[in-house]
């Protein structure tokens, strides 16, 4: 593997050195890394990495950098491993053969879950890097998808092969119990407390470490003690309570809440679990993190939080007030369908999966609210008969009648809602401009895949036939983030106006 260049290098006094980095290829390729030791603690004692593991990241959390720059790609095992040799060269004056505690953290950028190459990488740390003090360590919110609990499963065996008697540390970023809470700060579908409970129980062993459960809690959030109790096995759990340390996503969310003092309730909360045999670890707001920019999920790069900025403002570009009949509107949801959200397909989106957290929020409110919620999936019958010139741009095609042609189950489509279409464009055969008609809809609210492709199309052919577009830019995806916000652009110039999840369901005054 050809070695990664260093683009830039930060160094925090007594803290941490902070780098950017680029990996050789196409597209956006950049990655940090960080070389840490934790606040009060000498690194001849404890010496931390925060590695990363995707190309940004695949899930989009609310407070988390990395998913502002959207998704665009996995780092293979060696690309991991040559963030650690970095690092490791750039410390002359430390031997990792005789520290004590040489900790390896997958959570710099990306959802280690979703990244296969990361168990690669653990299963090639014992030969490759045989330290006495070596003790991996993995943060990961769980995702619901079969990519992610494969991960999980063979995780369980890795760990028992290489790293038994407290050499490993797992962590689940909870964050909240209350499902719906949890759903706001976690885009994605994930593990209940109960599935985590269940999984703690086959993955520790005697002499292992325990779980975390951590909990970055919002502002005037508590942990619901009497839940914790009666999911977890304090045995095989620890809680652990941070705040929202301000990145640029946590504050253009409005959910950072810095502390150096356990707030209010929360102590009590804590002795309530201690009472109930817990490990409770409260780490607050460090003013040397906050300030050197060395937390999870806070980018330190100026050229990334640049390009996060960027890619905000794009979206949100012409972010035009034009009249939208809420009481004559639908969502339509386009090709959000397994051929682009299984891992198994060959056209597999992992990027897309915050787009579809985001589309079910907006497919479950338009319901409660009594609105049309219409969709359309991609599919040929006889690709040489109805293909079109579409055959010779793609050549992965999707065939009606398979399991890749349907929509998402996460979508809950019913009956007489689902559109197959040939086109890119959902209008291209007339069908679904008559339904709209015969429901009395004029305004469209659309979400889907890919932006730039069947979804711009959609909207520029719906804006042709009169019906007054909303685009919501978080409930759809392109292959990249660049193609993704330059057709946003496109859109809010002359098609749509553009509006993400949450601000879609505010003006619309439909439940959240």
């Amino acid at each position: 593997m050809k070695e990664l260049k260093i683009i830039e290098r930060r160094e925090v006094p007594g803290l941490a050195g902070l780098y950017l980095a680029e990996l050789p290829g196409e597209g956006m390729r950049m990655i940090e890394f960080v070389d840490t030791v934790e606040p009060g603690v000498r690194k001849e004692d404890k010496w931390v990495l925060m590695i990363s593991t995707q190309f940004g990241c695949a899930v989009g959390c609310r407070m988390c950098d990395a998913g502002a720059m959207g998704f665009h790609g996995n780092l293979t095992a060696g690309e991991m491993l040559a963030q650690v040799r970095k690092v490791i060269s750039e410390n002359p004056g430390l031997d990792p053969r005789a520290h004590p505690k040489f900790k390896i953290h997958f959570a710099r950028m990306g959802e280690p879950a979703l990244n296969p190459a990361v168990l690669e990488a653990l299963e090639r740390l014992p030969s490759e890097m045989p330290f006495p003090g070596l003790m991996p360590s993995l943060s990961t919110v769980a995702p619901k998808t079969p990519e992610a609990e494969a991960f999980l499963e063979r995780l369980i065996g890795i760990k028992d092969a290489h790293f038994s008697g407290g050499k490993f540390q797992l962590q689940f970023s909870v964050h909240s119990t209350e499902a719906a809470l949890r759903k706001k700060i976690v885009p994605v579908p994930v593990w209940s407390p109960a599935e985590i409970a269940a999984y703690g129980k086959r993955f520790v062993r005697p002499g292992d470490r325990k779980i975390t459960l951590n909990f970055a809690l919002p502002e005037g959030e508590r942990l619901d003690v009497e839940e914790l109790r009666s999911v977890f096995n304090p045995a095989l759990f620890l809680v652990k309570v941070t705040p929202v340390n301000p990145t640029y996503t946590a504050d253009l969310s409005g959910s950072s809440y810095v502390w150096s003092n356990p707030p209010a309730g929360l102590s009590e909360d804590a002795a309530a679990l201690e009472k109930g045999g817990f490990t409770v670890i409260i780490s607050p707001s460090s003013r040397e993190e906050i300030e050197g920019e060395t937390s999870c999920g806070q980018l330190w790069a100026s050229r990334m939080k640049k390009r996060a900025a960027d890619g905000t403002r794009a979206a949100a570009r012409r972010a035009r007030a034009l009249p939208f009949n809420w009481e004559r509107s639908a969502l339509l949801v386009v090709d959000m369908q397994e051929f682009f959200l299984s891992p198994g397909s060959p056209a597999h989106m992992p990027q897309a999966l915050p787009a579809l957290a985001n589309a079910a929020r907006l497919a479950a409110s338009f319901r409660e609210a009594g609105r049309p919620v219409l969709f359309t999936s991609h599919a040929h019958e006889d690709p040489a008969l109805d293909g079109g010139l579409m055959m010779q741009w793609w050549k992965k095609v999707c065939l009606a009648g398979t399991p890749e042609a349907e929509v998402s189950p996460a979508l809950a489509p019913l009956g007489g809602e689902v559109f197959r279409k040939c086109r890119y464009s959902a209008f291209a055969d007339g069908k679904l401009a008559e339904r709209l008609k015969e429901l009395g809809v004029d305004s469209l609210v659309v979400a889907g895949l890919k932006t730039n492709l069947c979804v711009e199309s959609t909207v520029r052919d719906a804006f042709d036939l009169g019906f007054m577009c909303i685009a919501a830019r978080d409930a759809m995806a392109a292959r990249t983030e660049e193609l993704h916000m330059a057709s946003l652009a496109g859109m809010a110039d002359g098609f749509a106006m553009v509006r993400c999840t949450a601000e879609i369901l505010a003006e619309a005054k439909v439940p959240v």
